[in-house]
């Protein structure tokens, strides 16, 4: 009787094992997955920021260059600041996306 006893209780502790494993791998998959998800939302909140931030930077050396009557020298740097600063932007939000590592279809 005893012995039966034992092969029972080792058969549900294999069982639970199991289980615990199955859950265990489930949670691993949740928490990467939750972990793309954070780095692609990053990404694009990240790209906006900086896109705001140059326009912004970019609107400040339009008024100063309008205010001073220097539209020859403040109206092409602010068109270079910007153009670089939509480049930055994009190549941040890309290598962003691709830390995001997220698996394609």
């Amino acid at each position: 009787m005893l012995v039966g006893r034992r092969k029972a209780a080792h058969k549900c502790l294999r069982l639970a094992m199991t289980n615990n494993d199955e859950i265990h791998e489930l949670l691993k998959q949740n928490i990467e997955a939750s972990n793309r998800t954070t780095h692609a939302v990053r990404a694009i909140v990240r790209y906006a920021f900086l896109q705001i931030s140059i326009t912004t930077v970019t609107g400040v050396l339009y008024a100063v260059g309008a205010s001073t009557n220097l539209n020859a020298i403040f109206v092409p740097t602010a068109s270079v600041v910007w153009l670089a600063g939509s480049i930055f932007a994009g190549w941040t939000a890309r290598n962003d996306l691709k830390n995001s590592k997220v698996p394609r279809n």
